[in-house]
C-alpha cells in the first residue's frame, strides 16, 4: 500500500440627447478586491480592443481611469465574510478617480455619483459634476487598454496607493489622515471606543503595520468614450454603461442609432476586472468569451470591479512598490507584445505622397524594436491610418527569479506610436519561481478540527486569442496628365513667308495609385482536461472513492491549437494544482510535462515508492475532495492563454479503517 512515510434612491436625472435637456447621468461603479497583507480578489477575462470608425462612437487606448473607494473595518473581526453596510465605513463622501497624467479631460465629461456597492444597495444613477480626480500613474486596464491584471493588483495592493488615497480624502475634507478616523468608534478586542489614529491607519513602525482593523479598496475601471454626435463624452464604469443602456439613456450597441462600441461596453470592460471569489456576499460573475456581450443585469451584478484587503494586525506584508506589467515563470518561453497605433498611413514607401516621391520613393515604414534578457527583435510594420497591430518578441526567461525590463522603441514613420502617444517605453516584468510552495510532509498525527471546506476558486479562463499582421501592396492607376504646349512654325510660298502655331500635348502618364492593405488574421485556442484518480497502491479504492490519508494521481491533457507560425506562439508549459486542505492557496504542486501537452504530478519525496501522488490528509472529512488546477504559459501575441480545471474524488473513511489491531480469534 502506498503511504507517506509519516502519513501525511431618488428619481434619476435622465440623460437625453435632446438639446433642451441638460445632460446629467448617474454612474455606476465596478469593484475588484485586492490588498497588501491581505487578499486579492481580482481576475480578468479575454478580449481585445476595437478601432474607431466613421459613424461610430470610439475610445482611445491611452485614456482610462479607475474609480476607487476606500473602506475601513469597524471591528478587528471585520473580514470578507462580513457585511459592507454594517461592518465597514466608507472614507469620504464619494469615490476618487485615479487618472494618468498623459491626457486631459474637458469639463463636459459626464461622471457618476456612486460606486458599484452604492448602486447594488439601491442608490440612484445620478451625475457628479465635480468629481475628485487624483493624477498618478496607474497601470492600464486589462483588455480595453492592453493592461495586465497582475499590474493592477500590484498597484492597488501597494499600501502606498492606499495612503495616497487617504491623503487626498483628508485634503478634500480639510483634515489630516489622522482626522479621518479620529471620531470613528471601533470594536477592538470586543471593546468599542475611539482609538489613536496610529492604531487604525496603515502605518508601518519598526517594519510592522500597526492597523488593528482591516482596510479595503474597491476599484472599478473607467473608460472614456466619445459618442458619434461628437459632443457627448462619458467616463463610465462597466456598471454605468450597463445602467445607461438599460435605462435607455444611450444605445451602445449596433444598428442605425447605436454607438457601435458594445464590444467595449458590454464585453471587454466587464471582462477587464472581475471578482475571483465571493466577498461580502457579492457573487462571482465569471468572464465570458471575447466578443460575447454580457446582459446588462449581469454586468451590474458582477462586471468590471475588484477588491483588495489589508488585514487587521497585518503581518508578513509583501510590499508592492514596483508595478509589474507582466508576470512570468522561470525557465519558460514567453511572448511580450505591445500594440502599435497609426495616426496616419504607414506604408512601405512614400510614392503615394507626390509625383516627385513616386519617381524617388523613400522608405515609409516604422520599425518596432524590443529588447529583453539578451533577446532583440526589430519588426518593420505597415498599418493603415487609425489602425493598430500587435508587435512582439518571443524569448526565454532566466533560470532564477528576478525583475526584467523589456525595452521598446519605435523608429521610422512618425505616425506610429504606443499607448499614451509615446514611442519609447520600458515594460516591467517579474520572473517568479513556481516551485517554492510544495506542500509539507503529511503525518499520521496531523489534525485540523476547525477545517471548513471552501469553494473552489472561480478564476477567469482565457482560452482564445486573436491577432494579425498588416501587409501593404501598391495598386497602380495610370492617369494621363496633359501638358499642352504651343509650338510655332513657318512656311515660305511664292507669295511670301507665313508663320503659324499649333498645340502639342507634351503630358505624361502618371501612376496615381495608392497603397492597399491586407490583414492576415491568426488565432489560437486552448482546451484541456483534468482527471484525478486514486493511486494504484491504494488498497481499498473503488473508482473515484477512496479513504483519506492515501495518495491520488492527476493527469492533465492540454489541447492547444493555432493557425500561426511557431514564431508567434509557445507550447503549453505549466500546470499547477491547488488543494482544499490548504484552502486553495499557500501551497501548490507544479506538474511535470511528461508528454506532448501532458502533465502529471512530480514524484513525491514522501512517497514510499516515489510515486507521482498527492496525499490527502488523514483528517479530511468525508465528502467531496476537489482539486483545482491551472493550465498556464501558452503564450501568444494576444497574451497568455490559460484554463482552470477541477476534478473530484469522494472521501469515505480514513486509512485507519483499513488497519486492525486486536486479539486473535478465540481470545477474550
Amino acid at each position: 500500500m502506498e503511504l507517506s512515510f509519516f502519513m501525511k434612491g431618488y428619481v434619476m436625472k435622465i440623460i437625453k440627447r435632446m438639446v433642451l435637456i441638460l445632460l446629467i447621468l448617474a454612474m455606476a461603479s465596478s469593484m475588484i478586491f485586492v490588498f497588501a497583507d491581505g487578499d486579492d480578489n481580482a481576475d480578468t477575462g479575454s478580449g481585445g480592443t476595437d478601432q474607431a470608425g466613421k459613424g461610430k462612437g470610439f475610445y482611445r487606448g491611452s485614456e482610462y481611469m479607475y474609480k476607487v473607494s476606500v473602506y475601513v473595518g469597524l471591528s478587528d473581526k471585520a473580514n470578507k465574510n462580513t457585511m459592507i453596510a454594517t461592518d465597514w465605513k466608507m472614507i469620504g463622501d464619494e469615490p476618487i478617480y485615479i487618472k494618468p497624467a498623459s491626457f486631459s479631460l474637458s469639463n463636459t465629461v459626464m461622471y457618476g455619483q456612486e460606486n458599484k456597492i452604492g448602486y447594488l444597495q439601491g442608490a440612484s444613477f445620478t451625475s457628479n459634476s465635480t468629481p475628485i480626480i487624483l493624477v498618478d500613474n496607474p497601470p492600464p486596464i486589462p483588455i480595453t487598454n492592453g493592461g495586465n491584471i497582475n499590474s493592477v493588483k500590484s498597484y492597488f495592493g501597494d499600501t502606498a496607493t492606499l495612503n495616497m488615497l487617504l491623503k487626498r480624502y483628508a485634503t478634500e475634507s480639510g483634515t489630516t489622515k489622522e482626522g479621518l478616523v479620529s471620531n470613528i468608534a471601533f470594536s477592538i478586542n470586543d471593546e468599542v471606543d475611539t482609538y489613536p489614529a496610529n492604531e487604525i491607519l496603515p502605518m508601518k513602525i519598526n517594519g510592522s503595520y500597526q492597523n488593528k482593523v482591516p482596510w479595503l479598496i474597491i476599484y472599478e475601471p473607467v473608460i472614456i468614450s466619445y459618442l458619434k454626435d461628437k459632443q457627448t463624452v462619458l467616463a463610465f464604469t462597466a456598471t454605468e454603461y450597463a445602467l445607461a443602456q438599460q435605462l435607455g439613456y444611450f444605445d451602445f450597441k449596433y444598428g442605425t442609432d447605436g454607438q457601435q462600441i458594445a464590444k467595449m461596453t458590454h464585453s471587454d470592460l466587464p471582462n477587464s476586472v472581475i471578482l475571483q471569489e465571493s466577498w461580502f456576499g457579492y457573487p462571482v460573475t465569471s468572464a465570458l468569451p471575447d466578443k460575447t456581450l454580457w446582459a446588462e443585469n449581469r454586468i451590474i451584478q458582477g462586471g468590471g470591479w475588484g477588491m483588495r484587503m489589508l488585514k487587521a494586525n497585518a503581518v508578513n506584508v509583501i510590499e508592492n512598490d514596483t508595478v509589474y506589467d507582466y508576470e512570468y515563470r522561470v525557465n519558460t518561453d514567453v511572448i511580450t507584445s505591445v500594440r502599435v497605433y497609426a495616426s496616419g498611413d504607414i506604408t512601405p514607401d512614400n510614392r503615394h505622397v507626390s509625383k516627385s516621391a513616386y519617381k524617388n520613393p523613400k522608405k515609409n515604414t516604422a520599425t518596432v524594436t524590443l529588447n529583453v534578457n539578451g533577446y532583440n527583435k526589430s519588426t518593420e510594420v505597415v498599418i493603415p491610418s487609425g489602425g493598430s497591430e500587435l508587435v512582439w518578441i518571443k524569448w526565454h526567461t532566466p533560470q532564477k527569479p528576478q525583475e526584467v525590463d523589456i525595452n521598446v522603441s519605435i523608429s521610422g514613420n512618425s505616425a506610429a506610436y504606443l499607448d499614451g502617444g509615446i514611442r519609447n517605453t520600458i515594460i516591467k516584468g517579474n520572473v517568479v519561481d513556481l516551485a517554492q510552495n510544495v506542500p509539507p510532509n503529511p503525518t499520521a498525527n496531523d489534525r485540523n478540527d476547525t477545517f471548513i471546506v471552501l469553494s473552489v476558486p472561480n478564476k477567469a479562463d482565457k482560452t482564445t486569442a486573436n491577432w494579425g499582421i498588416y501587409s501593404s501592396y501598391w495598386i497602380p492607376n495610370w492617369v494621363w496628365h496633359s501638358n499642352w504646349v504651343i509650338h510655332y512654325g513657318s512656311v515660305t510660298t511664292a507669295t511670301g513667308t507665313y508663320t503659324y502655331s499649333y498645340w502639342v500635348d507634351e503630358g505624361e502618364w502618371v501612376d496615381e495609385g495608392n497603397w492597399e492593405y491586407d490583414y492576415e488574421s491568426y488565432s489560437a485556442s486552448l482546451s484541456a482536461n483534468l482527471i484525478i484518480t486514486p493511486d494504484d497502491k491504494v488498497p481499498t479504492s473503488n473508482g473515484k472513492i477512496m479513504k483519506s490519508g492515501y495518495g491520488f494521481n492527476a493527469l492533465v491533457t492540454a489541447n492547444p491549437s493555432s493557425n500561426a507560425p511557431s514564431s508567434h506562439i509557445t507550447y503549453v508549459q505549466n500546470a499547477i494544482s491547488y488543494f482544499p486542505e490548504f484552502s486553495y492557496q499557500n501551497f501548490w504542486r507544479v506538474l511535470d510535462l511528461t508528454g506532448n501537452s501532458r502533465f502529471e504530478y512530480k514524484s513525491n519525496k514522501y512517497s514510499t515508492y516515489n510515486k507521482r501522488v498527492h496525499f490527502t490528509p488523514v483528517w479530511f472529512p468525508d465528502g467531496t475532495y476537489k482539486v483545482y488546477t491551472e493550465i498556464i504559459d501558452f503564450w501568444t501575441p494576444d497574451g497568455m492563454l490559460r484554463m482552470n480545471l477541477t476534478d473530484e474524488l469522494t472521501i469515505n473513511g480514513s486509512l485507519y479503517d483499513d488497519w486492525h489491531i486486536g486479539p486473535k480469534n478465540g481470545g477474550d
